[in-house]
Formats: structure tokens, C-alpha cells, sequence
């Protein structure tokens, strides 16, 4: 079986080029070695967010299922320590502050965005501070900066698409100085210059694809040199060139198996490995990134559960989390850092109702974190 794209539309969603940063990232790694991460899933169906720790071998232990306003499609880890969702049912946006000591969420600030608006994901600037919602409703992108212990959501301003653009994900270049949404609706990505200590997003300009082409997954490799899209309508894989006044050029065009209809991608923090989900081929496909011109090679796939719509890494990319829409599940991989392969370690299951749409993980120093409680979620 396989998703058409009407179908999936409407049921979903550093460079390490020199010796010294990639000698101050294995540090970093070290360091994060010894923290704890926690993993946030967004659950379409039963409107929930259920929060698991993982204790360092990839293992995944639920310890909370928190209720959202209605049919969350996006979640988010802000580096200010907060979980955000773009709630698509109720038409708002939440903010959870994360309990350092455990990675549990306290009880939610709700903004929200007027009906109509139907947000499809939700994007933190690098840094955190700013809160971006791309609205597939009112083809908008929701501006929101972080306020307070509680994560008060301030509205900052609104971004017009063009009629029927259909915004389905926004991301960032590392040092936030230049922002890209994805139009399903008619093709493009937008490109927007931000300015330091500002949230607003000034236009540059748009990259258009080939007609009946439709941009879904954004990411941008760790130099803020390329940008990567995944075509989920045309089943390719775009490697855009990031010009230094931040607009878009043409590098690559990979295509995937016609009916894989790739959706999220991640890179690692190396900057060596992409990888991406492939909703209808139940599949993650794995690339090597050329450090010298960001071109892509495919090195091999690993087999998920039904519909992966969302892909997240652990902060110390030891493991790769995919969440299955189509059995309510999480499969969990094991990185190998030489070759980029994904080792399958298990698999998590979710009420059977839960539908997950998004996934993502947040890291907290090791002296922060306690043990904690909750039943095994893995097998």
C-alpha cells in the first residue's frame, strides 16, 4: 500500500572542514556522552506528546503522555529548553517548558493563531528565542518569540506566502542569518534574509521548482553552505547551493524510486551524512555528503515501520529515531560515524490510536538530569 500525495497532505506531517572544529566536535561528543537525552513524539490522532528518556544505548523509557489543544503535526526541542507543537486540529501553537532534572513537560502555553490557519510544522531559530509555524491553511508563516519560565509565545508578525503556497516546513542557516520555507502548494521556497536580534524575515526572493514538483523536508548542512529538499510529489532529492547573499542556486537533482515520496531528512552534525524518510517505501535512505560540493551518494537503506514521516538524531548523533504514522511506532538506529550506516537496535510501540507525525530529541548536561521513572516503551 502507499500514500498518494493528496492523501499524505491531508492526513499527516560548523563547519567541519578544518582539523580544529573537527577535533572541538569529537569534545563535544565526549561531553554529551555523559548526558542525558530525551525524546519528544507528537501523536496526531490521540492529541498527545509522549516523552521518553534514553539512557545511552538507544533504548527508549516512556515516563509522561502530556495532552496538546488537538492533532499536533510538528514538535520541536527549542535549545531554551522548551518542547513547541504546531497543533494542525486546533489551530494554535503550545509551549512545554522541559523539567531539566527529568526531561518531563509542566502543563502548556497555548497561542492561538485563528481558524483557518491548519499549522503544519514548527521551527525554533538557531539559539532558540524566535518560534517559526508554517501554516498550510492561510499560506502564513506564524512569528513568535519565547517569553518567560512558562514559554509564553509573544506573536512577532506573520509572513504572507502566495495564495495556495502552501508552507509545510521552515529552516535556518547555523548562524539564523538566512531562512528557507518549503511550498508544497506551488512549488517554491521561499528565501528570506533575518537580521541579528530580530525575528522578522525580510524577503529575498523565490527558487522555483519544475511545475508539479513539491518541496516537503528542509535541512542545511552544519557550514550553512547547501540546503537540501526533499521532493515528496516528485520522489527527488534537490542539493541547492547557498549563495553568500543567502539565495538559492541549483547544484544537484537526486532521483529516489518513484514511489518513495521522501518527506524528512536530517544531516548529522559532521556534515557527512544525510538521511531520509521515505513515506511510501517504508525506508530510510542513507547519502554521503561531498564536503566539497555538497553533492550526495547513496550508501544503503534500512527498513522502517509503516509511513516514517519524521526523522531526529540524538545531540550526540548516536542514534537516528524514526516515527512510524502507519503502525504507531518508533524505530531506533545506532549510527556508525565511519560509514553512516544505521543499524536497527529495536523497535518502540505507541498506543495503537496514537498516529505519531514528529519526533524529536533534546539534550541536557548529565549534573542536570536524575533518574527517570516510567515504563519500558521498547522491545
Amino acid at each position: 500500500m502507499s500514500v498518494s500525495e493528496q492523501d499524505r497532505s491531508q492526513t499527516r506531517a560548523s563547519r567541519y572542514h578544518s582539523t580544529p572544529l573537527r577535533v572541538l566536535g569529537l569534545c563535544l561528543l565526549s561531553v554529551l556522552a555523559h548526558a542525558r537525552t530525551f525524546v519528544y513524539v507528537a501523536n496526531y490522532n490521540n492529541s498527545t506528546v509522549n516523552v521518553y528518556a534514553e539512557h545511552g544505548k538507544g533504548n527508549l523509557v516512556a515516563s509522561q503522555s502530556v495532552p496538546t489543544p488537538g492533532g499536533p503535526e510538528s514538535v520541536v526541542a527549542d535549545p531554551l529548553g522548551y518542547v513547541v507543537t504546531a497543533d494542525s486540529l486546533a489551530h494554535a501553537v503550545s509551549a512545554y517548558r522541559i523539567d531539566p532534572t527529568d526531561g518531563r513537560l509542566a502543563s502548556a502555553a497555548v497561542r492561538p493563531q485563528g481558524p483557518g490557519t491548519n499549522p503544519f510544522s514548527v521551527t525554533a531559530s538557531p539559539g532558540g528565542h524566535d518560534i517559526y509555524v508554517a501554516n498550510s491553511g492561510d499560506s502564513t508563516v506564524g512569528i513568535y518569540r519565547m517569553r518567560g519560565r512558562q514559554g509564553v509565545l509573544i506573536p512577532d508578525g506573520r509572513v504572507h506566502e502566495a495564495p495556495g503556497a502552501k508552507p509545510y516546513s521552515v529552516t535556518f542557516t547555523p548562524n539564523g542569518r538566512y531562512a528557507y520555507v518549503a511550498n508544497f502548494g506551488n512549488a517554491t521556497i521561499g528565501m528570506y534574509r533575518r537580521a541579528p536580534g530580530h525575528a522578522a524575515l525580510i524577503p529575498l526572493g523565490v527558487f522555483h521548482e519544475p511545475p508539479g514538483d513539491g518541496p516537503y523536508g528542509l535541512a542545511v548542512g552544519p557550514d550553512g553552505r547547501f540546503l537540501y529538499v526533499a521532493d515528496f510529489r516528485a520522489n527527488v532529492l534537490l542539493v541547492l547551493a547557498i549563495g553568500a547573499n543567502g539565495r538559492l542556486a541549483l547544484k544537484d537533482r537526486v532521483t529516489e524510486p518513484f514511489d518513495h515520496h521522501p518527506d524528512s531528512l536530517v544531516i548529522d552534525p559532521s556534515g557527512r551524512y544525510l538521511f531520509v524518510a521515505n513515506t511510501s517505501a517504508n525506508d530510510i535512505s542513507i547519502f554521503r555528503i561531498d564536503q566539497a560540493d555538497g553533492r550526495i551518494t547513496h550508501v544503503g537503506h534500512v527498513p522502517t515501520g509503516g509511513y516514517p514521516f519524521s526523522l531526529t538524531l540524538d545531540t550526540a548523533a548516536r542514534f537516528v529515531f524514526a516515527v512510524n504514522f502507519g503502525n504507531s511506532t518508533i524505530s531506533r538506529y545506532r549510527l556508525d560515524h565511519s560509514s553512516g550506516l544505521l543499524t536497527a537496535i529495536g523497535t518502540t510501540a505507541e498506543a495503537s490510536d496514537a498516529d505519531p507525525y514528529s519526533i524529536t530529541a533534546f539534550t541536557i548536561p548529565g549534573r542536570a538530569a536524575r533518574q527517570t521513572p516510567g515504563t519500558a516503551g521498547s522491545h
